[in-house]
């Protein structure tokens, strides 16, 4: 642990660097979590998402919850979706796989469609799917961040409104990063997580959906406890609290990254992201290295990159962390056959462009050594 003192630049997939202004309004100050501060932080919070996302509060809620992305995506498939509707869950990844794998733990009648990694999502299949039976819900990933790629959320939303099923989408590592309009894309429930391209801490997750679908929820079987979303929802519209205690300095710094991106204009912070992404693309065509499928619709958040064939992760992982540089390698069929690279967080155009060295005299080093 003592190593870490040597501040690493985190450029991998989450979690990610936070910028000094995020990190002092954590620690400026102590509040209760049943205080009139917290309260108030909880209200804050709720406007700047709705407001950012450019989504009627009259028509969309926001729940905060102490825990990881996955943690939001179980509390939505718990609460929200019934033992007995029927569930489409779409993957192209590990992690629409996931969801199809929390789904099928607490309901039964869950339909994984898992197409393989290196193709895109065929939406004729879906549809074919959707016509054949009814599905109550559909769920799927808006990033899949095991590839790096955006799934056609819009057009599966689309098929959904076509078809009378409704969609959750898991916009964890895409929520600031990449573009998502939860009205246009006929999105029930969303989830996302502060450890990504909010740049902040990990250890919260949002949900965002419809209010009806929210105020429904206490009318359904109550099937968990710590992540049950009608408890959650109903503490915060009644109360603006949390049932139970929260991670009270994260919902601090949220409410920073929050203000922070609000200054900054959704507009510009996507675009700085877009273009952090494709100034470390061009760079790694530079060095002849190329991304795992570069003709597919790829996310601002994470690059996934082939290695060569004379290297291995672990070598490249050594040699860049001797650099000062964490990055992450590939799961599931591409363990082994990329390395991931993100540029969300308080990451410049100079840690880019020092990574991109660290890079090129990383595969110096190791095709040296095995000469």
């Amino acid at each position: 642990m003592d190593d870490y003192a040597k501040q690493y630049r985190l450029m991998c997939p989450g979690p990610v660097n936070v910028s000094q202004r995020v990190l002092r309004a954590m620690t400026a100050y102590e509040i209760g979590h049943r205080e009139v501060e917290f309260s108030e932080l909880l209200l804050q919070i709720q406007h700047h998402c709705l407001e950012l996302m450019k989504l009627d509060p009259n028509e969309y809620g926001v729940v905060v919850v102490t825990g990881s992305g996955s943690a939001a995506n179980e509390a939505i498939i718990t609460s929200a979706i019934q033992p007995t509707d029927n569930v489409l869950s779409l993957a192209t990844g590990e992690f629409g796989r996931r969801l199809g794998d929390i789904s099928s733990i607490y309901n039964p009648n869950t339909t994984t469609y898992a197409q393989d990694w290196a193709t895109k999502l065929d939406l004729s299949k879906v549809e074919e799917m959707l016509k054949s039976k009814h599905y109550d819900w559909v769920t799927m990933v808006h990033n899949e961040t095991s590839t790096g790629e955006l799934q056609p959320v819009k057009e599966v939303g689309a098929l959904c409104k076509k078809y009378g099923a409704k969609l959750f989408v898991d916009a964890v590592s895409s929520f600031m990063a990449d573009p998502l309009q939860l009205d246009e894309c006929n999105i029930t429930m969303m989830s996302t997580s502060s450890g990504k391209a909010l740049g902040m801490p990990p250890g919260l997750s949002l949900v965002v959906g419809k209010i009806s679908e929210f105020d429904a929820l206490s009318t359904y079987p109550v099937r968990n406890y710590y992540l049950s979303l009608a408890r959650l929802y109903a503490f915060a519209r009644n109360k603006a609290q949390t049932p139970n205690t929260p991670a009270i300095h994260l919902f601090i710094a949220l409410n920073e990254a929050l203000k922070q991106i609000a200054e900054e204009g959704v507009d510009a912070r996507l675009n700085f992201q877009k273009q952090k992404s494709a100034t470390f693309r061009s760079g790694l065509r530079d060095l002849g290295l190329s991304l795992l499928h570069p003709n597919h619709t790829l996310s601002n958040a994470v690059s996934s990159i082939r290695l060569p064939s004379d290297m291995s992760f672990d070598d490249l992982r050594r040699e860049l962390r001797n650099r000062g540089f964490i990055v992450y390698g590939g799961k599931g069929p591409l363990a082994d056959k990329i390395f991931q690279v993100s540029t969300m967080g308080a990451v410049g155009f100079d840690d880019i462009h020092a990574l991109l060295v660290a890079i090129s005299e990383a595969m110096q080093r190791v095709m040296h050594s095995v000469a």
